[in-house]
């Protein structure tokens, strides 16, 4: 059965959705006292694959749905069967009972599977393993995933209570428990439910917490609509995907009218948008985002993509002094105080003054290249070291010497999420790939051969079979305190710098960060609409 806790003071009427079509029913005989039944009869009917195999049969299938509500001490307890689960308004029941519990109850060597979120690649995947094991096993790494649900077998003295446990939004036990005794194991569940004792256990799990019960997401979504119109609070307007710099690509804003074109995404450009259709900060809020879009353009001013402008902010909040809450990719997190300040002490040392020119260039392209003709260096941007049939992997934007070393240097402009994640793996991969494989070591040679020298690339080639060579990543930003180091950038990149960092320090090789000040005016003024050039397909 799957069970559910209402959050406390709710009735059961408080708890059902207006059309939920259930009927409650008092055909029911037993030992429970206040119990009460919601049912929902299924439609019976011949399965799909009757027809499509041409079946004479008589075949019929239906489900019947149904949710009990059980009194438990102060609040109500329900079980659901079926499809009974959506009897209940989403904002009824605790969004983190069947997690906790599972936490508190599970054996953590007798674990099988687990569901995890990457929260800076928003990727989701189950893993599971035929046999008992724990966390480590099942790939967790708790500094950078959420966990969403988690099963296992109980803890010996729990038999009596649960055998299997499995817990997200809900709770789905198997258990000898009959229904007389269901007061007294819904108890016990609820008494695992307020422990803290997982966290000696399983300490990692609660640095980064999802956040599902719409009531705070309700109250957090009040305070991001709210800080569009404040100057001060920290909010960015970026893209929520990788971002190809290398192609022409321009912003426009929809929702309410279309937006003058422009340059490249600022949450100031949005904020004047807004103000420019009669919205202000006194009509503001989170249906206003979820609204309006923004679109990427092609140069010739025909559209890519398109985001809402929701799923498109990154903001962060601070309401007590154990946690912080952050917003990515249309989704909040709840993230432990201390995860902040490891990350912040892991990640800084790595950091260091910008020593690469400022960018005032219309592209990073153009950018990579004068650099690199400014400094003497080689430019190996949109260049391919990886074995034929491979994704491709470059080895780096810019290669210059550096106190006798050469430094491979990454680039990247803006400080979105999907975009940093992109260019610290792309340092990882590239530097692994070099030391690891021969193939692309020649590949190397034959680029800095053919840009620079024979007399480079050997030297090249022979640094990086010594292992004698530096990675370099370099964030160019508009930001203008770079003595907040990786405070500049939202919690996800830091978590996923942090990984990058360590990966390139086991393979020991030496990495430093940099902070590149953007001198480019994009966010100045709109950018005139070209007229839309027509397209033409020739036939030979």
């Amino acid at each position: 059965m799957s069970i559910y806790a209402l959050k406390p003071g709710l009735t059961v009427e408080d708890s059902l959705r207006d059309d939920h079509g259930y009927t409650e029913t008092a055909a029911h005989v037993g030992a429970l006292p206040e119990l009460r039944v919601f049912i929902k009869r299924g439609s019976h009917g011949p399965p799909w694959w009757k027809e499509y195999l041409d079946l004479g049969d008589d075949l019929l299938q239906g489900t019947n749905s149904a949710a009990a509500f059980v009194p438990s001490g102060k609040r109500i307890m329900v079980l659901t069967f079926g499809a009974g689960q959506f009897l209940l308004r989403d904002d009824s029941y605790e969004h983190d009972f069947g997690t906790r519990v599972v936490l508190n109850a599970v054996d953590p060597r007798k674990l099988k599977s687990t569901e995890t979120l990457d929260p800076d690649s928003s990727q989701r995947r189950r893993t599971q393993i035929p046999y008992d094991g724990d966390l480590a096993l099942l790939s967790f790494a708790g500094d950078a995933s959420v966990l969403k649900s988690l099963t296992g077998k109980a803890r010996p003295k729990y038999n009596d209570l649960v055998r299997s446990v499995t817990g997200s939004s809900s709770l789905r036990v198997t258990t000898p428990a009959r229904a007389e005794d269901l007061p007294r194991l819904l108890s016990r569940l609820h008494k695992l439910y307020k422990s803290d004792d997982f966290l000696k256990t399983f300490p990692d799990v609660a640095k980064i917490r999802p956040i599902t019960d719409p009531t705070l997401i309700s109250t957090l979504d009040e305070k991001l609509s709210a800080a569009i119109f404040e100057l001060s609070a920290p909010i960015v307007l970026t893209v929520p995907d990788i971002l190809d710099y290398r192609d022409e690509s321009f912003i426009q804003f929809s929702g309410r009218g279309v937006s003058p074109v422009f340059d490249d995404v600022y949450v100031k450009h949005y904020r004047e948008y807004l103000e420019d259709h009669g919205v202000v900060s006194d009509t503001m809020s989170v249906d206003v985002l979820k609204h309006d879009h923004m679109l990427l353009l092609d140069g010739s001013n025909n559209q890519r993509q398109r985001w809402s402008i929701y799923k498109s902010l990154v903001y962060e909040v601070s309401d007590a002094t154990d946690y912080s809450y952050h917003f990515s990719d249309g989704s909040w997190f709840r993230v432990a105080a201390d995860l902040i300040v490891a990350l912040r002490q892991d990640i800084d040392p790595y950091w260091v003054d910008a020593n690469l020119p400022e960018h005032r260039w219309p592209s990073e392209a153009e950018y990579n290249k004068e650099v690199s003709r400014a400094l003497n260096a080689v430019c190996l941007d949109q260049t391919n070291v990886s074995p034929k049939g491979q994704t491709a992997v470059e080895p780096c934007d810019i290669l210059r010497v550096v106190e006798d070393k050469f430094e491979l240097v990454h680039v990247k402009i803006g400080t979105s999420s999907a975009n940093l994640s992109h260019l610290f793996n792309q340092a990882v991969n590239s530097a692994e790939l070099l030391r690891s494989e021969k193939r692309s070591s020649a590949k190397l040679h034959k680029l800095v051969e053919k840009k620079a020298d024979s007399a480079t690339a050997d030297s090249l080639i022979e640094a990086v079979e010594r292992d004698q060579f530096a990675v370099a990543i370099a964030i160019v930003s508009h930001k203008r305190s770079p003595e907040r180091k990786s405070d500049n950038l939202p919690i996800f990149s830091r978590i996923s710098l942090r990984r990058a960092l360590r990966s390139l320090s086991a393979m020991r090789v030496p990495v430093s960060v940099q902070l590149v000040p953007d001198a480019t005016d994009r966010a100045g003024k709109a950018k005139p609409r070209k007229p839309r050039t027509p397209k033409f397909v020739v036939n030979d």
